[in-house]
């Protein structure tokens, strides 16, 4: 038996006449969604503190210290990831690590054409750069990412290291990049945590250059094994100068969450 045409045109009219859609299925989906989405939410706690650095540290060599500063006998760590438009550093009641040198690049994707433009970026000129398509100003909306790559204080050169077909850093078991390994070497892949893989094939570790993201959190990490025991061992301040991209702060923000530092503070710094 033939089925019966639909009459397309009579049931547009019969829509079009105010008969009203029933939404009653869409809502029902969407207050069981809800909920679930909430609960497999991850949230980071986030406060904003404002800094200001003493005029007369002990380190001076032009102003003496006559007061010995308050002794903090608490069982806090206090760390504080101090960040500048060069230069990132990781400091807790206990001192400072090395800074990790930095080489800024931009990531644009042009509203035109959708091409990328990467320029590497100049604290004395940061407007954004022109573009190839039109000749203009790019605008801020367009910058697609910030990317930081370390850089060897010495020689000004940005390091390289290996990373896996997933992306991963390679570093030996104390932390440090490698750049080379062969068959039978024992190496860690920065995932979280930490992994200790056998190399069978070097050729599936490729030579990159090194993220300044990841040799952070490769740092912030340790960090995190080693003083597991102290009272604010999930807390974190970024301190940044005036001048940092907001955006890099986020970043930042998604690295410290990564290396399992859940509440963390914002701070300005001041001269």
């Amino acid at each position: 038996m033939a089925r019966k045409p639909r009459k397309v045109g009579a049931d547009a009219d019969h829509w079009a006449a105010g008969m009203p859609i029933d939404l009653k299925p869409f809502m029902n989906v969407i207050i069981v969604l809800i909920p679930m989405l909430l609960m497999s939410a991850e949230f980071a706690r986030t406060a904003i503190l404002e800094l200001k650095l003493p005029e007369g540290r002990g380190s001076s060599t032009e102003v003496k210290q006559t007061v010995a500063p308050t002794e903090d006998k608490s069982n806090k760590m206090l760390l504080t990831l101090i960040v500048t438009d060069s230069v990132v550093t990781i400091g807790a009641k206990g001192g400072f690590l090395p800074s990790i040198y930095y080489r800024e690049f931009h990531h644009y994707i042009s509203r035109v054409n959708r091409k990328d433009t990467i320029v590497r970026f100049d604290p004395q000129h940061p407007e954004p750069p022109l573009d190839p398509a039109t000749g203009k100003r790019m605008t801020i909306n367009e910058r697609y990412d910030i990317w930081l790559y370390a850089v060897d204080q010495a020689t000004g050169k940005v390091k390289n290291c290996l990373y896996n077909k997933y992306g991963q850093m390679v570093t030996d078991i104390m932390g440090n990049g490698l750049t080379a390994v062969k068959g039978g070497d024992t190496a860690f892949v920065m995932s979280n945590p930490r992994k200790m893989v056998i190399v069978s094939d070097p050729a599936e570790y490729v030579l990159k250059q090194q993220s300044a993201y990841d040799e952070l959190q490769n740092r912030l990490m340790k960090i995190k094994e080693r003083f597991i025991d102290v009272d604010d061992k999930d807390d974190i301040i970024i301190a940044a100068e005036n001048g940092v991209f907001y955006d890099k702060i986020i970043q930042l923000m998604d690295v410290a969450k990564s290396s399992n530092y859940p509440n963390i503070m914002i701070a300005k710094l001041r001269a």
